[in-house]
């Protein structure tokens, strides 16, 4: 099935339409935070500080999110996450329009948003298979890929516009304003068809820890499926956020502050648009492995940045290594999605999201004091080369390497 048949189908475009609308605020509203955190706090570890109050609830609540979505309705689950997004960037948004926000209040909106990611992203990792039949899985990710990275390149120069125009506050009013959008098309959402709920076969729920249990046996159960977690995870603690803290202070260095970040960004986002096309007709022939060399790419980002290089330089390769991580990103959703029963995919996907986010919040504390201790460049270009080096490590397995993209039968219990 081609990605217009698969746009025709109602839930789907309800989906599509959710997701695009939410994600068109976001890079806008964190370019906003950013900056504003910077000219607060005035440091890389006061941002870190931000970005670490996200990420500590959402890894501590994902393996709950992927008991419920498993148990529960996932549209449900994603619905109250929208609207409780909504609310605590609609409050910050507030507090920055009438220029009295402090660190500490953008660090508690922060942690009530991240709680509610840890609700959403397992159920959106498990509802789509239920929306598209199995063999237009590819496409069905490719789409919402490109959707996403549409907004990532409109998104900076958007917020740049907003935040120098109106002001920060605007940025954040319009992510609120996305979130209910959102929320509103996923109401529309009436079909969760394909494959039978396993969770609905059951008599009686399983208990938290027993369902935990069980989507850990299914990770243990795959070597290639463990494996590329470890791989993503080292990625997820050490390249991204090296770009995420430690970049917006080489872009005021060397690249003019927000404008030259904002460049950075949006050729990522570029590279990750043209990404998506690609996956969209170029199915891997050795999917798993296809990931590992495609995010070897992606992590040696952090030291093109400190290379020396000239702003064109360093967002062409922004856009070559957004390209690399999209591909490697659809890929995986498929592998996920085409080869684990749907009755566990959302506690599978919960612990692949919870091992990626595990070390995250400490790297973005971290990497602040890193950075002043053997110094910025220096700092990048090691986290760099730690991050390619799990990728050679993953690709050395062979349950890896010899993974074809032909389909497993996918067993409903």
């Amino acid at each position: 099935m081609r990605a217009r048949e698969v746009l025709r189908q109602r839930d789907f475009r309800l989906l599509f339409v959710a997701q695009t609308a939410s994600m068109a605020g976001d890079a806008p509203a964190m370019l906003a935070i950013t900056f504003v955190v910077l000219e607060i706090g005035g440091s890389p570890a006061a941002l870190g500080a931000v970005l670490a109050a996200r990420f500590v609830p959402l890894t501590g609540l994902l393996l709950l999110g992927g008991v419920l979505a498993d148990r529960f309705s996932r549209r449900g689950l994603m619905i109250a996450s929208d609207v409780a997004r909504a609310g605590s960037q609609a409050v910050l948004a507030a507090l920055l329009i009438a220029g009295t926000a402090h660190v500490w209040q953008i660090i508690a909106l922060q942690a009530i948003y991240g709680s509610a990611e840890a609700l959403f992203t397992p159920a959106l990792g498990g509802i789509l298979p239920q929306l598209v039949p199995t063999e237009s899985l590819r496409e069905a990710n490719a789409l919402i890929s490109m959707s996403t990275s549409l907004t990532r390149v409109l998104g900076p120069a958007v917020g740049a516009i907003i935040i120098a125009t109106v002001g920060p506050g605007a940025a954040v009013a319009m992510d609120a304003a996305t979130f209910a959008v959102s929320a509103v098309a996923l109401m529309g959402v009436r079909r969760t068809g394909g494959r039978e709920m396993h969770s609905a076969k059951r008599t009686k729920p399983e208990r938290l820890f027993p369902a935990l249990k069980t989507g850990w046996r299914e990770v243990c159960s795959r070597t290639w499926l463990w494996t590329s977690i470890v791989n993503f995870t080292v990625f997820s603690a050490l390249a991204w956020p090296a770009v995420l803290v430690l970049g917006p202070q080489v872009a005021l260095l060397d690249f003019g502050g927000p404008d030259g970040w904002a460049v950075i960004m949006a050729t990522f986002a570029g590279g990750a648009l043209l990404g998506g096309a690609f996956a969209l007709r170029v199915p891997a022939a050795y999917p798993v492995a296809a990931c590992a060399t495609l995010l070897a790419v992606a992590a040696a980002r952090p030291a093109v940045l400190v290379s020396g290089a000239g702003l064109p330089i360093i967002g062409l390769y922004s856009a070559v290594s957004g390209a690399a991580f999209s591909i490697a990103l659809v890929y995986w959703n498929t592998v996920l999605q085409e080869r684990i029963p749907l009755g566990v995919l959302s506690r599978v996907r919960s612990i692949d999201d919870f091992s990626c986010s595990l070390f995250t919040p400490v790297s973005y504390v971290a990497l602040g004091p890193l950075a002043a201790f053997i110094g910025l460049r220096e700092g990048m270009l090691l986290l760099s080369v730690v991050a390619i080096a799990a990728c050679i490590g993953t690709l050395a397995v062979p349950a890896v390497r010899q993974l074809s993209g032909a389909k497993e039968p996918v067993p409903v219990g």
